[in-house]
């Protein structure tokens, strides 16, 4: 058992009742680190107050999100091109308990995330139906009858309290679609999510060098999925954590280059 998984097991269990009153958090700031999985035992370790959430004496579980996008990648573009709004629309099935919700997220005014969820039938995660695109046709302020399923992810995550803060820890990321999958990084992917993006955990990380980073799974995924898709903004981050994705990604467009030249 590594530092992180010691301090998981030692920390206070907080239920999902009890969660969801204290930090449900739909509308909140968010900050994402990557740390590694001992250093992060160790600072967890230093905190004062922190609980896990548990249900049915579990601590980790195993999420599936599939995310939804346009034939021109509309959501991804608007991401790449810092939109002042922009959104997100995916499932999120919580394979434990085999309940799923369809989510709209969005970014917007001073840099808030706000989510937007309902139930949605776990037996077809992958699809939206006329209700479903009509709903989220109401959220983002288009339509939203193109949307297709474009890359899913797995991942094991861990959710903190620290009073109005919660900390969600994504390990063991998978991302894929129909034709390949990418997994990484070793690294544990930190969210942070409070009020106003400046909790405790947040300056810990910061005392210890451990800077945010603007990165999203939906974005990455579909960089290192769909080579023709700028990555400009995420090009460090795909060498750094990705190395050997990042350099699959850039072959094709290599060759492609080549035989342009040869033309």
């Amino acid at each position: 058992m590594n530092a992180l998984d010691e301090v998981i097991a030692d920390l206070e269990p907080i239920s999902l009742e009890e969660l969801s009153g204290a930090a449900a958090l739909l509308d909140r700031v968010d900050r994402k680190y990557f740390v590694p999985r001992e250093l992060l035992g160790t600072l967890l370790r230093e905190m004062q107050g922190l609980r896990v959430l548990e249900i049915g004496g579990a601590r980790t579980f195993l999420y599936r999100t599939v995310y939804f996008d346009s034939p021109e990648f509309t959501f991804f573009r608007q991401h790449v091109q810092r939109r002042r709004h922009r959104y997100k629309v995916r499932t999120r099935t919580y394979t434990e308990s085999g309940t799923c919700m369809l989510e709209v997220k969005s970014k917007g005014l001073r840099g808030r995330t706000l989510k937007e969820r309902r139930p949605h039938d776990v037996d077809r995660s992958d699809a939206l139906d006329a209700s479903d695109r009509e709903y989220v046709s109401s959220l983002i302020g288009s339509d939203g009858s193109d949307l297709k399923p474009v890359l899913q992810t797995y991942y094991h995550r861990t959710t903190l309290s620290l009073g109005e803060q919660r900390v969600t820890l994504d390990t063991d990321l998978d991302c894929e679609n129909d034709e390949q999958k990418v997994t990484g990084p070793q690294d544990v992917l930190v969210e942070t999510k409070s009020p106003d993006g400046a909790g405790d955990l947040d300056r810990l990380l910061l005392q210890h060098g451990i800077r945010p980073h603007s990165v999203s799974k939906y974005c990455i995924g579909a960089a290192l999925l769909y080579p023709h898709l700028h990555h400009n903004d995420w090009s460090r981050l795909l060498r750094r954590y990705w190395p050997g994705a990042a350099r699959r990604r850039q072959r094709p467009a290599t060759r492609r280059t080549a035989a342009t030249r040869r033309g």
